[in-house]
C-alpha cells in the first residue's frame, strides 16, 4: 500500500512538472509595433523628384535644365485622409478625393475641381498605378492611361516628401 501511495505521489509530481512551460515570460515584454500601412505611409505632402512622359525624362529636381520646369511647383497633398489638393506643373490648383484600391496597387483621385473645372480630359478622375511599395521617402505612381495635359503621354511621377 505504501508503494502504491508513493507511486501515485511520484506520478502526480511528474504530471505537474510536465505541464509547466519551459519558457520564462518577461515581466515587461517589449510591445510589437505593427508596420505602417500604405495608407499611413502616403499620408503627406509630396513634390516631384523626377517625371517621365512615355519613359522620356521631363523633369529631374537635381537638374538645372528640364524640359518642363513647372514640375518645380508640383504638389500632391495627401496629408488629409480621403481629400487632396494638387498643384499641377502648369500652376493650376485642384482639390478632390483620393482612395487606394484594396490591394494598394492603385491610387484613385476623383471629384477633381479647380477654378477652371476639372483637369482637361479627366472628367474629374485620374487613376494612378502604384509602381513600387511606397516608403516614407518615395512614392512612385504612373497614370493608368495617357494624360491629356501631358500631350497624351503616360506620366510617371517619382515623388518625395
Amino acid at each position: 500500500m505504501k508503494g502504491t501511495f508513493k507511486f501515485s505521489i511520484l506520478a502526480f509530481y511528474l504530471f505537474l512538472n510536465g505541464c509547466k512551460s519551459d519558457s520564462v515570460s518577461p515581466s515587461n515584454p517589449t510591445p510589437v509595433t505593427p508596420a505602417p500601412t500604405v495608407a499611413e505611409i502616403i499620408k503627406k505632402n509630396w513634390s516631384a523628384n523626377t517625371v517621365l512622359w512615355d519613359g522620356v525624362s521631363q523633369f529631374d529636381k537635381s537638374s538645372a535644365s528640364n524640359l518642363i520646369q513647372g514640375y518645380n511647383q508640383y504638389k500632391l497633398d495627401l496629408s488629409n485622409p480621403s481629400s487632396l489638393s494638387i498643384i499641377e506643373f502648369d500652376g493650376k490648383k485642384f482639390t478632390g478625393k483620393y482612395s487606394l484600391s484594396s490591394d494598394n496597387q492603385k491610387l484613385i483621385i476623383s471629384d477633381l475641381s479647380g477654378a477652371d473645372g476639372a483637369p482637361s480630359g479627366t472628367n474629374g478622375t485620374v487613376e494612378f498605378k502604384v509602381i513600387s511599395t511606397p516608403t516614407t521617402n518615395l512614392l512612385v505612381i504612373e497614370t493608368s492611361s495617357p494624360y491629356v495635359k501631358a500631350s497624351n503621354k503616360v506620366v510617371r511621377l517619382s515623388l518625395i516628401p
